[in-house]
């Protein structure tokens, strides 16, 4: 019996001991024989450190010949949210080119004529609109027609890599800078694996190592992982919103304020506008808690917005509280779509879509969907044959 329980307790208790991450393995010879008497450029934020915190440029430059770096959006060291200059790192004296410039979202050819291999090392979040893949793209499909080489530094999912959710993208809609490839909202794979995909649906031919990471099972969610979140992007400062991010980020694609602001420590954790009572807010939530969303718990809410849309007004709406593990949550898609169908109801002719809207959802069918008063079992399938094809679609490239 002590031993059924000892395998019991083996079986539900993840091997967080056992993690490492890409960053972690690249004194391994493997890794190390590919950059040893090169010439390397890194692509690299804030996020981009080692289970000790150390960061990927010290540990390329203390070994290597390390001569450029590259930023994505948000910037190397900081948390900026606006378009980001060229320019020099102060720490390691290294040029910065920033791939988040109002008119340049890839490097330019002269900018790697001098660059042998190419490391890349980003925390993604496992959703189709969050920008770091469609800058990793760009920026393969630039190496490729040069002949350079990629290293990626693979990282876990951090909301996990078996749930598949959401609209498959329209053909129609891709190549945007965050609505690049034909993957679901919610698509449960790695940068390491998303890349591979791409670059064969794309027919590019990149030499490309993906250091995976060893020890992470796809159940696995960040709290598993045995490592602090480091933010990879301002609104996401805690873990709990990476998760709020896949399932409520695309209200933002309303004219509603979602909690984005000096801190943001509420973003995404909140949504509302001043042309929302206050008790409009109170029945608001009740109405949302009588849908039953597991793992969802609304609040009525009230507060000052510092920054983005209604800056400097009250706006009033809902508080969003998780409660129970996150593989028990509701989906992400019809938490959005249930949501969504309450507020435009409510609502109407006063919350509008903005301009991005078909490419956060990823079709145009989401708002058909929400015009003909579908409920979410009607709206669900119609997106089933999609995520099947998927699920087939991304087995090849499965690292783990």
């Amino acid at each position: 019996m002590i031993l059924g329980l000892i395998f019991h307790f083996l079986l539900q208790t993840p091997a967080v001991f056992a993690l490492d991450y890409g960053i972690d393995r690249i004194d391994e010879p493997s890794v190390r024989s590919e950059l040893e008497g090169k010439s390397l450029a890194v692509l690299a934020h804030a996020a981009s450190v080692d289970r000790e915190g150390r960061h990927l440029i010290d540990l390329l430059r203390s070994k290597h010949r390390l001569v450029k770096i590259f930023t994505p959006e948000h910037g190397l060291r900081s948390m900026d949210d606006g378009f980001i200059d060229d320019g020099v790192d102060p720490e390691s004296g290294l040029p910065v080119i920033s791939l988040y410039k109002k008119n340049g979202r890839t490097p330019r050819p002269e900018d790697l004529f001098d660059v042998d291999v190419i490391v890349m090392d980003l925390q993604d979040v496992g959703v189709r609109y969050y920008t770091y893949f469609s800058t990793l793209a760009g920026f393969m499909k630039v190496a490729a027609t040069l002949g350079k080489r990629v290293v990626l530094l693979d990282r876990p999912n951090p909301i996990g890599g078996e749930r598949i959710e959401g609209t498959v993208l329209d053909a129609s809609l891709t190549g945007n800078f965050i609505a690049y490839h034909r993957v679901p909202t919610r698509h449960g794979m790695t940068l390491g694996e998303l890349s591979l995909l791409f670059l064969t649906e794309s027919r590019i031919t990149l030499p490309i190592h993906v250091v995976g990471v060893t020890g992470w099972n796809r159940q696995f969610f960040n709290p598993d992982f045995g490592r602090v979140w480091r933010a990879s992007s301002p609104a996401l400062p805690d873990i709990e919103q990476v998760e709020l991010y896949a399932l409520v980020g695309a209200l933002e694609q309303f004219n509603l304020a979602v909690g984005r602001g000096v801190t943001n420590e509420s973003a995404f954790r909140v949504f509302g506008a001043p042309w929302i009572t206050e008790e409009e807010s109170a029945l608001l939530a009740r109405e949302l808690n009588d849908l039953g969303l597991r793992g969802l718990v609304f609040l009525p809410h009230r507060q000052r917005v510092t920054r983005a849309i209604y800056e400097g007004q009250d706006i009033r709406g809902i508080r969003i509280e998780l409660v129970g593990p996150p593989e028990e949550r509701v989906r992400s898609d019809e938490a959005l779509y249930r949501i969504s169908s309450i507020l435009l109801s409510r609502f109407s002719g006063r919350i509008t879509f903005g301009k991005f809207a078909d490419l956060y959802f990823g079709s145009s069918s989401w708002k058909s969907a929400w015009s003909k008063g579908l409920e979410w079992d009607q709206f669900s399938a119609t997106l089933e044959p999609g995520l099947t094809e998927f699920r087939l679609r991304r087995v090849p490239f499965l690292l783990y």
